[in-house]
């Protein structure tokens, strides 16, 4: 009976270790790769004059590299896909026609208030600076957005945002999903097309859903 007691203590002594570790592994590691596929940026602040609101399906990815368990840094890279739309320009009606192409890079500061390692749904806030660019496509002549002339036209802009990770448990630990909103502060450019952000800011909302990966170490 003592055996088989010694024996049963032995195991659990094995076992408790293994299994804080598993419980340990759940959450945010070091590195991060991720990804959203499923997405969309409504932007606003156009008078219908000659500056147009507008939507298009947004798309990107995303590198973190944590630097605690509280901060980290990520590099983020989007496309907006300008899909047909109903618009407002020059204060009458445009039916079914494509939009620019929006091309975004930002750099940001995350910043999880209660920490991210171990947890399976750590929030976070976050803010960053870079740059938005419009492509011109052969129906976006109308605006101004000629292919033949003007291909990106850039603007600086800065987001600030926020959301939450979902890391899956111990049957895939390092995979998680994520929900993120972000408010896009675009600034003039007096070199661009009226179309968009030549004499004032203009904003924008942008909401993605995505998968990521993480590395512990």
């Amino acid at each position: 009976m003592i055996r088989i007691f010694v024996i049963v203590l032995a195991i659990a002594a094995c076992a408790a270790p293994r299994a804080a570790a598993q419980a340990s592994s759940v959450g945010a590691g070091k590195t991060e790769i991720g990804g959203f596929p499923l997405g969309g940026t409504f932007f606003v602040g156009g008078d219908d004059d000659g500056e147009v609101d507008f939507n298009v399906y947004s798309t990107g990815a995303n590198l973190t590299r944590y630097l605690t368990q509280r901060v980290a840094i990520e590099g983020e890279f989007g496309l907006g896909f300008g899909l047909a739309q109903d618009v407002t320009y020059k204060n009458a009606e445009v039916l079914h026609v494509q939009m620019p192409n929006v091309w975004t890079y930002f750099g940001n500061v995350v910043w999880f208030p209660g920490g991210a390692s171990g947890k399976r749904l750590p929030y976070y806030v976050t803010g960053g600076v870079g740059a938005v660019s419009l492509q011109s496509r052969q129906p976006t002549s109308q605006f101004g957005y000629d292919a033949d002339t003007v291909g990106f036209e850039t603007f600086l802009a800065e987001n600030i945002g926020g959301g939450v990770k979902i890391f899956r448990g111990a049957d895939a630990p390092d995979w998680g999903f994520r929900i993120d909103y972000r408010y896009l502060i675009v600034n003039a450019n007096s070199d661009a097309p009226a179309f968009f952000a030549k004499t004032t800011g203009r904003s924008g909302h942008r909401i993605s859903f995505g998968i990521l990966f993480t590395a512990k170490r």
